[in-house]
């Protein structure tokens, strides 16, 4: 019977296992089981905007499609896609670049692989979700990523629209794996285009359960009357029939007739059942009038029993699944968490008998907000040729903040209401913020923090924890990267007024959020008083990246700047840091990518490269020294950081201080001028007790060393 929900958009409807009607309990039984026992695979569900994807190889363009009309029309083209979605600000942005990365992927296939999983006149549409920091719903990811589902791609006819029901499995296999060739070929920083991986949802711990949710099942069923071998389906219809008789007892040919109108079946309607009914039996008239006004409260209700028992299940299966878009899930969860709590809060507060209402049923499936336990918004798998999900506490979660920050009915947005004025006086302090990957850093890169450092009081350098490699496979890490900076901020003498830290994320969007939210006070980062300014330049339009609003996140007491108006505007001469990697490997044409005032053979030196001359005594020591001093107070104040924060040390440059003499004697200890071997440096690092940041600012300092000690004189 026709009484589930449909999706909107042209992928159709991904079932809860109780939205499926024609699913037995006994195929259910067996996928919670399945579930239970690690055994399903499948992908993670993603909190993106939907997008059905294909590609004209006619005129080399990639095509969008939303609906059957736009199939029908042989799809959007980026000019009908960027009118679609004019003027929703980041929205508009995110699809935008999602759609042009596509294109671009797609173009570095062979003619031969655009037809093949395309088709001769764009017939195959893929669906695909768009994961934007700046157009976040409610998780919020790292990196901008296209993600290509596994599910939902069909092949469709021009003429109707409708999909053709022919087996597109191969030519999905094709998309994936051309996708995979393609994608170290494509420049960085753009919006990543990859297949969802498959993955296994791991098994519980023990049956428990599994085996409560079984029991709670078999009740459920006994109580409706309803065997293993019936279906979702019968089961609703056999509980609605017995609220029909709750509210009304009617001829089985009558209710019969009011079932139908019930569940919608095709030629049903009300003028049926009541021509069955005298016209003088008001009473009956108007109990079915509203029973059939109720139609969709009492399937809803039917169901609700089998609902709650696969949520409760599918919370269980999803405690701690990581997200593969996010980098650490721990403090996504955190921040969705408080995010919960305060529109609970909110709604409490709020005195709206319908708001108060929409919270107990919602509070009734979350339990309290620790039921926030994943940072993922599910997880899909198919049983049988049907495509399920589980999505555990993500849904009643994505309704309170959704009446919180929109509103619903009758409720106005209660987030406004839950804003508090305070009076902090004028800022403290004015702080530059410069999140980006830096592997490594490069001369632009420097002219960017100068251009900051005119008018901040401090800038924040924010080094990406992702590594890069240079064509050679030399790798770039976070501590070549900071060491590098220290060269650059010495030679420039902004020593003093720039801080080099770790993000605790790739994406410099997402980096920004966390800076200003600081929802652990980890004390490098934003504090009540200071003004941030999100630092961006012009390169190729990376400022549009920045139109996001991040006062609404930003921690109580801390101002934001307007990002677009502070904006360094990037020359002509346009750098990359995957262009200075190769130059590195070469060693030809360093003075490209490296400051004047710097000189490029101490940066090989860093990298743990031989130079292609002499070094300056003077310059690499102090280039030791610094490192050696950033050790010893990584030593001193062991991990100390916020579990939103890797592990490692980062941020060690404010805040303690080490003695001059405690210095000298550790470099000293270490080898110096003339001093012997590299191996008299200190004692071996436990890995249980040190934090890997140490080991990886060891390893540079040891590389240099090693120079060193080979050259005479030095």
């Amino acid at each position: 019977m026709g009484y589930f929900i449909t999706e909107g958009g042209v992928a159709g409807h991904m079932n809860h296992l109780y939205d499926n009607p024609s699913l037995s309990f006994r195929d259910l039984k067996r996928i919670l089981l399945a579930a239970s026992n690690g055994e399903l695979k499948g992908t993670e569900k993603t909190d993106g905007q939907n997008l059905q994807l294909s590609y004209d190889v006619k005129t080399g363009t990639a095509r969008a499609a939303r609906n059957k009309g736009n199939i029908k029309a042989g799809g959007l083209d980026a000019a009908g896609l960027a009118a679609k979605f004019g003027g929703r600000g980041a929205l508009e942005t995110a699809f935008n670049e999602a759609f042009a990365a596509f294109e671009e992927a797609v173009s570095m296939m062979s003619m031969e692989d655009r037809i093949q999983i395309f088709g001769p006149d764009t017939n195959i549409y893929y669906n695909a979700e768009v994961q934007d920091p700046r157009a976040a719903n409610l998780i919020n990811y790292d990196l901008p990523t296209l993600t290509i589902h596994r599910v939902g791609h069909n092949e469709y006819s021009r003429e109707t629209g409708d999909a053709t029901g022919r087996d597109v499995s191969k030519n999905v296999k094709k998309l994936s794996s051309a996708l995979e060739a393609v994608q170290s070929e494509r420049q960085e920083d753009k919006f990543f285009v990859q297949m969802n991986a498959i993955r296994k949802l791991e098994a519980l711990s023990d049956d428990t359960a599994v085996n409560l949710a079984i029991a709670r099942l078999e009740k459920a069923l006994s109580e409706a009357g309803i065997s293993d071998n019936q279906t979702v389906g019968a089961y609703t219809v056999s509980r609605v029939s017995e609220m029909i008789d709750d509210k009304i007892m009617l001829p089985d040919l009558v209710k019969k007739e009011l079932m139908k109108r019930i569940f919608k079946e095709k030629g049903s309607n009300i003028r049926n059942v009541l021509k069955m009914v005298s016209k003088d039996d008001a009473g009956t008239i108007a109990a079915i009038r509203e029973l059939v006004a109720d139609s969709n409260k009492l399937k809803f209700k039917a169901i609700a029993p089998i609902e709650e028992i696969i949520h409760d299940f599918a919370v269980e299966m999803l405690k701690g699944l990581q997200s593969a878009f996010i980098l650490d899930n721990e403090a996504e969860v955190e921040r969705l968490r408080q995010e919960t709590q305060r529109a609970i809060t909110a709604i409490e507060n709020s005195g709206s008998e319908e708001a108060i209402e929409i919270l107990t049923k919602q509070m009734s499936k979350l339990k309290d907000v620790e039921g926030v336990s994943t940072a993922a918004e599910g997880f899909v798998f198919d049983y049988d040729g049907v495509t399920y999900k589980f999505t555990g506490n993500f849904a009643p979660m994505n309704q309170l903040l959704g009446l919180f920050k929109y509103g619903r009915g009758n409720v106005p947005p209660l987030e406004k209401l839950d804003e508090v004025e305070t009076d902090i006086g004028p800022p403290k302090r004015t702080v530059a913020l410069v999140p980006g990957a830096f592997k490594p850093p490069h001369r632009g890169h420097l002219e960017m923090v100068k251009h900051y450092a005119e008018m901040a009081d401090i800038v924040v350098v924010m080094i990406s924890p992702l590594a890069r490699k240079t064509p050679s496979g030399k790798e770039i890490g976070f501590a070549e990267s900071k060491a590098i900076w220290s060269v650059y901020l010495r030679d420039a003498g902004l020593t003093n007024s720039v801080e080099v830290i770790r993000s605790p994320v790739n994406s410099p969007v997402s980096a920004t959020y966390q800076f200003v939210a600081n929802e652990n006070d980890v004390m490098e980062m934003a504090q009540p008083g200071d003004h941030i300014i999100p630092g961006c330049s012009t390169k190729g339009g990376d400022e549009s990246r920045f139109q996001a609003n991040f006062e609404k996140y930003a921690r109580e007491g801390v101002s934001i700047a307007d990002p677009m108006s502070c904006a360094f505007v990037a020359p002509k001469e346009a750098l990359s840091a995957s262009d200075f990697r190769a130059a590195i490997d070469d060693k030809f044409g360093l003075e490209r990518f490296i400051p004047a005032e710097t000189d490029a053979d101490v940066i090989l030196s860093v990298l743990g490269l031989e130079p292609a001359k002499e070094v300056a005594e003077g310059s690499m020591v102090s280039v030791i020294g610094d490192l050696v001093r950033e050790i010893l107070l990584e030593k001193k104040k062991k991990v100390y950081m916020e579990p939103h924060m890797h592990q490692d040390g980062t941020g060690g440059d404010s805040g303690d201080s080490v003695a001059d003499g405690e210095e000298l004697e550790e470099i000293s200890a270490m080898g110096g001028p003339g001093g012997g071997s590299v191996q008299g440096y200190g004692r071996k690092v436990d890995e249980d007790e040190e934090p890997s940041l140490i080991r990886e600012k060891e390893a540079v300092v040891e590389r240099v060393l090693n120079y060193l000690l080979q050259h005479e004189g030095l």
